[in-house]
């Protein structure tokens, strides 16, 4: 059956007012793709780290990031690691190729939307003005490889540096290294240490410092009290050794506290360093003061003159050679009589005149009387104590009254005690017909009580 004129008209007209619309939405959104989709804009509702860049062209978006900002912080961002010895690890961004990825954020926000075909690229346009605005964040990055290399190398010369490490003895100081040798900086710590602390930097625009700080250790006593033994001296006063008058080598002592260099380097970090001091500790006495002492004092000095005869000056000349240079310790007695012996012939004593019970006679030896009276006159006011001394029956020519000592064999002696508390020495010398006595040692009663010793 055909359709009526009239109904036909209708149909069509119906499908030209539907087709109409069709072909200008049609129209438009093919004008929209065309302009649209091919422009040099970034669609609308896209922002890039919280910059609106919609419609901007990349160079536009480019610009508005005031990417300058970035470079500076990357230029001045880096980390410095300080290590427990105080050796400072320094990173820079231009060390390991710091870099920001905005060129390629600016041309991913660009690309949003386009590359799916001309309807979807479209849809995608119109579709972004009715979506939230989507962000790009701007990222760093870094040569990672770089960044392990630099921390490995100066690690690995710390570690090097502390396992050799060994107490440094200067003259007044010891520095001793907690840990030395025992514990060593972790790698990976330390990268992970950097990492973090260059990008505080990179956020803050300001240079970060990181103290590292090693696991702690317990302190090697052993290596301090073997330190200890090697360095310690004793402090030794000099003596004199009463036998051979030798003066002993006085020592300074060298020590430190061992138990306060303990205690210092258990309350310090490990690799730090501690510095104990050493202290040197003078000896009461020393060798050169004893030195200086013994016979340092005149305790007298007589000379007589000898007249008679060549017997009588042998005679003297004998004695006194028996006596010259005798040393009395402290608490001997000299005895005239013990040292000089008896006077014999064999020993080359000649005749010579003696008082002999008031009576001037000739025999062996005689003249050695003067030797005994030159000498206690030489000491009679020192301190020594004299013990046994005769005086002549007669006066003798050569000292007054008083001064002179009489000897005879087995029966008169002439004898004293040192009672000091050095050594005494007796001196004796034959000049011609001048015969002199002098008596040598260490006046102590002028000596400060401080520098009294104690003798070998």
């Amino acid at each position: 059956m055909r359709l009526k004129p009239k109904r036909k008209a209708s149909r069509i007209k119906v499908m030209i007012i539907i087709l109409i619309p069709v072909i200008i939405a049609t129209l438009a959104f093919s004008f929209v793709g065309l302009f649209y989709r091919d422009s040099d804009r970034i669609y609308p509702n896209i922002s890039i780290a919280g910059v609106d860049v919609s419609w901007m062209t990349k160079d536009e978006a480019i610009n508005a990031l005031n990417l300058s900002e970035f470079e500076q912080r990357i230029h001045d961002a880096s980390v410095t690691i300080i290590f427990p010895d105080y050796s400072e690890l320094i990173i820079t961004g231009e060390d390991i190729n710091l870099s920001h990825d905005a060129i390629s954020v600016v041309n991913s926000a660009f690309s949003v939307g386009r590359g799916q075909g001309f309807v979807r690229d479209t849809m995608s346009f119109i579709s972004r003005h009715f979506q939230d605005t989507r962000d790009f964040g701007i990222f760093e990055s870094y040569d990672t490889d770089k960044l392990f290399t630099i921390v490995e190398e100066f690690t690995n010369d710390y570690n090097n540096r502390l396992a050799s490490t060994e107490p440094i003895i200067y003259s007044n100081k010891i520095i001793f290294t907690k840990g030395a040798g025992q514990e060593l900086a972790e790698k990976m710590i330390v990268q992970d240490l950097a990492y973090l602390g260059f990008f505080d930097s990179y956020e803050t625009g300001q240079p970060i410092t990181i103290d590292y700080t090693l696991p702690e250790t317990v302190t090697n006593s052993a290596e301090l009290f073997a330190v200890h033994h090697g360095l310690h001296v004793p402090v030794t006063s000099a003596e004199i050794n009463l036998e051979t008058l030798e003066v002993s080598e006085s020592m300074v002592g060298v020590d430190f506290d061992i138990f306060y260099a303990v205690e210092m380097l258990n309350a310090t970090e490990s690799g730090k360093t501690v510095t104990i001091n050493v202290r040197y500790i003078q000896p009461e006495t020393t060798t050169e003061y004893l030195e200086d002492l013994l016979f340092r004092d005149s305790f007298g000095e007589v000379t007589t003159w000898v007249h008679g005869d060549n017997n009588r000056i042998t005679n003297i000349q004998i004695s006194s050679e028996a006596i010259n240079g005798l040393v009395l310790n402290p608490g001997d007695e000299f005895s005239f009589n013990n040292v000089v012996g008896v006077r014999s012939s064999a020993k080359g004593y000649r005749p010579g005149g003696a008082f002999v019970n008031g009576e001037t006679v000739s025999v062996i030896g005689g003249g050695v009387c003067q030797v005994a009276s030159t000498l206690h006159a030489a000491m009679m006011h020192s301190d020594l104590t004299i013990t046994e001394r005769h005086g002549h029956s007669r006066s003798v020519p050569y000292l007054p009254r008083g001064r002179d000592a009489t000897v005879f064999w087995n029966k008169l002696d002439f004898k004293f005690e040192n009672n000091t508390s050095f050594p005494v020495r007796i001196d004796f010398k034959l000049d011609g017909r001048y015969l002199t006595a002098s008596v040598y040692g260490t006046a102590t009663h002028k000596l400060p009580i401080r520098n009294q010793v104690t003798l070998a």
